[in-house]
């Protein structure tokens, strides 16, 4: 299980990955080789590049796939990201996967209507 926490820096906005069970942390990485939504680095708290380039990276790394990450990432981030605390926030794997569930549930739906 990991957990993934966010905040504001005088850096700028820093997202880590934490193992929860080791508690070793990491930067996450951007996922820029496969979306290219902001080089200038992550942000959270409205809709935007920013937070597009933060639930693509997210969605990568809890999937470790690409594919699964850009079929869900705009949704995620209208879902979740959007609306993130603007200092600082933690997702933890569980969450993630109750927003996807919950996305995936919508847009069947859609798709059946």
């Amino acid at each position: 299980m990991k957990k993934y926490a966010g905040e504001r820096t005088e850096r700028g906005a820093a997202v880590a990955v934490v193992d929860l069970e080791t508690r070793v942390g990491r930067p996450l990485p951007t996922g820029l080789q496969y979306v290219r939504h902001s080089p200038t680095g992550f942000e959270w708290g409205y809709l935007g590049s920013g937070p597009a380039q933060l639930a693509f990276a997210i969605l990568l790394d809890h999937f470790g796939d690409p594919a699964p990450a850009r079929l869900y990432y705009q949704s995620f981030k209208f879902e979740v990201i959007a609306g993130l605390h603007f200092d600082c926030w933690d997702l933890t794997t569980t969450q993630i996967a109750l927003a996807i569930e919950k996305i995936q549930q919508r847009l069947a739906r859609e798709e059946s209507a």
